[in-house]
């Protein structure tokens, strides 16, 4: 493509941690075939964490903001203790892209509610692998959005590199989604096929934590948590609807016994960690829940093993449509940012 037509968009990552960091080893590792494919040179601005940002006023480079991979902060020239988000997206002007890669809190949505806030006051489009501010927040930063003419978009935050959101909003338009079902997080979803191949709970995560497949504290995985707010998300987003947190009945697979996962396999069955959405009666409100659901030989998911996820749209037109795969980890997460990224700013086809 040639050089004059490719478009330079300036980027700012708020959270540099696992996800974050992978974002940016990914657009490293991505840079030629971005201005090749989609006429994009993607550089990072700044790198916000709460008490201030790498920023130098122009595009930064991983060694300006870690050394030996640990940030680097103390005589750093690139790090501007105090300077906030809103502060740095004023001083470039419209069109820029946040990426939001911040933990989540479930409570307040913060600290990437408000870095998304100022984003869209800013002009600037949003993408988000953390769910924390959608869970809390996603009407109100929709209407933000739109009252600025930008983009919000989260595929990272609904089960990383696995299109869920892509299938449902784009995939199925014109049909009607009558029911959604999900094995929405790989963690849980490697523990309960480990299970099923002998291993009791204990050991199952055990040997997750020790292939960094889990977390050192898994609750918000095994109890069931991560996947409520995926549903929650791809509810909302597909159905324009303002569900919220509370809404999803969450139980989580804690200490299963090991007996019943395996009584289920020797039936031909499977236990998964099921997120489901179902309307209610006569357009009544749509019942959301994450529960160990027992899955039968037929079921489009019972094949889904491992750190994979999957989910099935039943539809009125389209029948029962599935999908499944997609990397579970990091860089899923950020190849969905990047993804996210390009849908914003290619030519619509």
């Amino acid at each position: 493509m040639d050089s004059l037509s490719v478009k330079t968009v300036p980027l700012v990552i708020t959270g540099f941690g696992h996800v974050g960091r992978a974002f940016v080893s990914l657009l490293r590792e991505k840079t030629e075939d971005l201005e090749r494919r989609y006429g994009l040179s993607l550089r990072i601005l700044a790198v916000a964490r709460t008490e201030g940002c790498f920023y130098s006023g122009d595009a930064l480079e991983v060694r300006q903001i870690s050394r030996a991979g640990d940030l680097w902060t103390t005589g750093n020239p690139s790090w501007q203790e105090g300077l906030k988000i809103a502060d740095v997206l004023e001083r470039h002007g419209q069109g820029g892209c946040l990426v939001e890669c911040t933990a989540s809190d479930l409570e307040t949505g913060e600290p990437g509610l408000s870095y998304i806030t100022a984003a869209f006051h800013a002009g600037w489009h949003a993408v988000a692998a953390s769910k924390g501010a959608l869970v809390v927040g996603l009407p109100a930063l929709k209407a933000v959005a739109a009252e600025n003419g930008v983009f919000l978009k989260f595929s990272g935050a609904t089960a990383a590199a696995l299109p869920t959101l892509d299938v449902g909003l784009f995939s199925l338009a014109g049909a009607r989604i009558e029911g959604i079902q999900g094995i929405l997080n790989g963690t849980s979803n490697y523990i309960l096929t480990r299970m099923g191949e002998g291993l009791d709970y204990d050991e199952a995560l055990k040997e997750a934590q020790d292939k960094g497949i889990a977390e050192p504290d898994p609750a918000h995985d095994v109890g069931g948590w991560d996947s409520a707010c995926k549903i929650l998300l791809i509810t909302n987003a597909c159905l324009d609807a303002a569900y919220v947190l509370k809404d999803v009945k969450v139980s989580g697979i804690t200490g299963m016994a090991v007996d019943f996962v395996q009584s289920a396999r020797r039936e031909g069955r499977s236990v998964k960690l099921l997120a489901t959405a179902a309307p209610g009666r006569q357009g009544g409100r749509w019942s959301l829940d994450v529960r160990p659901s027992l899955v039968d030989s037929s079921h489009p998911l019972v094949h889904v093993n491992g750190t994979e996820k999957g989910i099935t749209f039943l539809t009125d037109s389209m029948g029962s449509v599935t999908v499944t795969g997609g990397r579970s980890n990091p860089r899923g997460a950020a190849a969905a940012l990047l993804k996210d990224i390009i849908n914003i700013y290619r030519p619509p086809f």
